[in-house]
């Protein structure tokens, strides 16, 4: 056999060792890309209360069923975590900054991976490095439920268990009966409860709305109930002088006693003796705010200037009148019965704005002085001329002195040419007038006339 040469050995050993190098740095190569060593993510973190039993680095995450990245690192335990996770950065502009996560399971007993959810309204900025995300709630877990039972029935002692399950068994005996017609009894119930159920949760709705206004009231009401231990504390320090309080009340009210009870006679007397007056104001009624308003119209469109309220002037109008005859009665009885309002009720007239006096509301007049004449036509020398008041204020009163200079009532103005006297009736009883009236203008084409006819008619 033909050895080889050295040179060649050196050759060959150079190309295995290369070999050798070459597979061992594609098999570093091959985990490394497995790993994700030189695939580059978004970073992006979540917060959850915990992680769950099978929540590992290397786990999905997911959008609308689409892994979008992947859980880089979990820390923090069982107990509130925190989960690194690594967004594939050419998924980035289908996730919006405000989307929601929550830890799920693929199966009952499989693995945990992190759910993106996208929200109704989502945000038109996309999710960024370093965004911290707040899971939402982790799925229970079959392994959790075992590992509680598995927890409860070590806590159990087995002849304990046994003593109670006998006992209830024993008490139960011979009361099958008993149980069914409970049974019976609460299906009824049931059944009337069930078509009541829709009032039943409106009942809790407003219960709710209740819950929440009395939630929101709750400062509120705490700050009432310190102020009230305030007011109860000021009471206690003041008890002393709420006692005599207390006293000079129940004194007051014995006062008040002595006072009414010997004229509750008198009191009725003077509510029966108001009930006209009363009936009086309230058959006015509507007058008094045609009143008040008026008075405020006069007051404000120059009333308050003529009675001196700009406070440096006044408007008086003075002047010598003549005299007018003595009242008589029955002649110079007046006579009040003018009704202006709705059905003869009283009315306003023009009021409350005075301005407004046309067109006239109705208004029925029925005034006058008694059995005299509705204008006093003697405007001359009034009689008496003569009065004094001063006996009336002696220690025996005596009737004034009023004394009539000149005979007769006072003159009056001589009635113009043609006219009626004052007060003489202008018609006969059957509507003749009985003073004529002055001639009327003639037309503009009429022709003179020696003597005008004068005729009169009853208006």
């Amino acid at each position: 056999m033909e050895s080889l040469d050295p040179a060649d050995d050196r050759h060959l050993g150079r190309w295995t060792t290369t070999l050798f190098a070459v597979i061992i740095a594609l098999i570093v190569l091959a985990c490394a890309l497995f790993n994700g060593t030189f695939r580059s993510f978004v970073p992006v973190t979540l917060t959850s209360d915990r992680s769950g039993l099978v929540m590992e680095p290397g786990s999905k995450v997911r959008l609308r069923g689409v892994q979008v990245g992947q859980v880089g690192s979990v820390t923090g335990g069982t107990e509130p975590v925190s989960l690194q996770l690594e967004i594939d950065p050419d998924q980035v502009k289908n996730i919006p900054a405000n989307i929601g996560a929550q830890i799920r399971a693929s199966t009952v007993f499989g693995s945990k991976y992190v759910d993106l959810i996208y929200p109704d309204h989502p945000s038109a900025t996309r999710i960024s490095a370093g965004e911290v995300l707040r899971s939402r709630n982790v799925s229970t877990e079959i392994n959790t439920v075992f590992q509680n039972l598995v927890f409860v029935l070590k806590q159990i002692d087995p002849a304990k268990l046994n003593a109670t399950l006998s006992a209830l068994a024993e008490g139960l005996r011979g009361e099958g009966s008993a149980i069914g017609q409970a049974t019976t009894d609460a299906n009824q119930v049931l059944m009337t409860l069930n078509p009541r159920m829709s009032a039943v949760q409106q009942d809790f709705r407003s219960l709710r709305g209740f819950s929440d206004a009395y939630g929101a009231a709750a400062q509120n009401i705490l700050a009432t109930l310190s102020a009230l231990s305030t007011t109860s504390s000021t009471i206690t320090s003041q008890a002393s002088a709420l006692d005599a309080l207390l006293l000079n009340t129940i004194g007051f009210s014995d006062a008040g006693i002595n006072l009414i009870g010997p004229n509750q006679s008198n009191f009725i007397r003077a509510v029966n003796l108001l009930e006209p007056t009363t009936n009086l104001l309230m058959k006015y009624n509507p007058e008094y705010t045609c009143l008040l308003l008026g008075a405020k119209w006069f007051i404000d469109n120059g009333g308050r200037d003529v009675m001196g309220g700009n406070g440096f002037s006044g408007v008086l109008d003075a002047t010598f009148l003549l005299g007018d005859d003595l009242y008589n009665y029955p002649d110079n009885l007046p006579i009040v019965a003018a009704k202006g309002g709705p059905g003869g009720k009283p009315g306003c007239g023009s009021l409350p704005d005075a301005s407004k006096a046309y067109p006239i509301r109705q208004l029925i007049t029925n005034t006058g002085w008694g059995t005299g004449l509705d204008i006093r036509p003697n405007p001359g020398i009034g009689h008496p001329c003569w009065a004094d008041y001063f006996p009336v204020t002696r220690a025996v009163p005596e009737p004034p002195s009023i004394r009539q200079c000149i005979p007769g009532p006072a003159p009056g103005p001589i009635p113009s040419p043609g006219a009626p006297p004052y007060g003489a009736p202008p018609y006969a009883p059957d509507g003749t007038p009985l003073y004529p009236r002055p001639p009327g203008a003639p037309p503009p084409d009429a022709p003179p006339s020696a003597s005008p006819q004068i005729s009169g008619t009853k208006p």
